[in-house]
């Protein structure tokens, strides 16, 4: 934290410097390709300032959080995650890009220089330590619309952006990433609840780093007496992928089975073991035992999200109809009844509980994760096959 605090120090003092004279400051926004880590599936976004004549090279970053932060992973959880606005030399925000072998845009602005004033003097107040800690939301404030709002608040006039016309939801942009990780993309959909499913607005899309660098690059600055001049003065590319797949959705994941396989894999596993104890008369209990406290705990960290979390949206998740914590409170009386050759009540609500759900799914708005389905007929060959058993006695 300490070596965090010295280098908000370090840029405030330059900005200060900066500030003083005339500027000839180069804005430039930079828009950073996804990397393999789940925390840059989708890119980044930060604003670069570079004035040759004072020695000045700077990336200007929203996006810096500290894991040693205390209970930082509980904090995680919560949505209470806090960023910062820090500012690195130059050459140390993109060493960390050309390592990891994304490539890195630069759109240098078209700005005035009372516009480059005014952009210098907020970052420079920003970038205090008093002022630079902001509450992280991944969908609607993060560091790429940080940086929109940076950019439109230091310029004179309205911006008339270069919108697309396709109709997406941040389900379906979070799905273009995670494409090459499906693991990653299942876990989004476990916890994401129905408000992602809504058609967002043109802007509400730039909560992506590549969305909102193609809003900038037709974009005009209207002034008060109508003249217009483009946002972008020019585009460069200062680093090139190191391979055709870095930084697209055609990624893969280093695991070799897929989620969907995976979980249809299961579901066949448990379908064979109901025919063989539909055959034998023997009920393998201590596989109960095993799901059902999956089941549970699952259920318990779906549930306490769906409850406590600040997170956006995590709160409107029908799938808590499937994953709840009930198979953990009803575990010690469905083994006990299995373990004396008996069916209880939980496999009758058990399975009611997933028919139920299957039968809704169509009607409920929400687009449910890839192995939702599966696993929902996955956790019904259980209670089926104890009721099919003692249903003959």
């Amino acid at each position: 934290m300490k070596r965090i605090v010295f280098f908000l120090l370090m840029s405030v003092s330059v900005l200060l410097a900066v500030a003083q004279g005339p500027s000839r400051t180069e804005v430039s926004v930079i828009t950073c390709s996804p990397g393999d880590e789940v925390y840059s599936l989708y890119g980044h976004t930060a604003i670069r300032l570079r004035d040759e004549a004072r020695g000045l090279d700077l990336a200007v970053n929203y996006g810096v959080f500290d894991f040693n932060t205390d209970h930082f992973v509980w904090k995680f959880v919560l949505g209470e995650t806090d960023y910062m606005c820090m500012a690195v030399p130059w050459e140390a925000f993109i060493a960390e890009y050309r390592y990891r072998g994304s490539s890195v845009k630069a759109q240098v602005l078209n700005l005035t220089a009372e516009e480059t004033d005014s952009l210098v003097h907020y970052l420079e107040w920003n970038l205090k330590p008093d002022n630079c800690i902001y509450r992280y939301n991944y969908l609607t404030d993060n560091c790429t619309l940080r940086v929109m709002n940076c950019i439109e608040r230091a310029v004179s006039g309205r911006i008339v952006y270069s919108w697309d016309s396709d109709r997406l939801t941040y389900r379906d942009i979070i799905h273009s990433y995670t494409a090459g990780s499906p693991w990653a993309q299942v876990g989004n959909d476990i916890l994401l609840g129905c408000d992602v499913d809504t058609i967002l607005s043109p802007r509400a899309k730039c909560f992506v780093p590549d969305y909102y660098s193609n809003a900038l690059s037709g974009a005009l600055v209207r002034d008060l007496v109508a003249d217009t001049r483009p946002l972008v003065r020019r585009t460069e590319t200062l680093l090139k992928a190191a391979s055709p797949a870095a930084g697209t959705a055609d990624r893969r994941d280093s695991f070799p089975v897929s989620p969907r396989i995976a979980v249809w894999g299961l579901f066949a596993i448990l379908l064979l073991i109901l025919l063989a104890e539909y055959k034998t008369g023997y009920m393998l209990w201590p596989l109960d035992f095993v799901l059902m406290t999956a089941h549970g705990i699952a259920g318990v960290i779906l549930l306490f999200v769906f409850l406590f979390s600040q997170h956006p949206t995590l709160d409107t998740n029908w799938q808590v109809w499937l994953l709840n914590p009930l198979p953990l409170v009803a575990m010690p009386f469905a083994i006990k009844a299995a373990y004396r050759n008996q069916c209880c009540a939980w496999h009758y609500v058990m399975a009611a509980m997933i028919l139920s759900f299957l039968v809704f799914a169509p009607w409920i708005p929400q687009k449910y994760s890839a192995i939702t389905i599966p696993l929902a007929l996955a956790l019904a060959t259980r209670p089926v096959s104890y009721i099919i058993r003692y249903s003959r006695d």
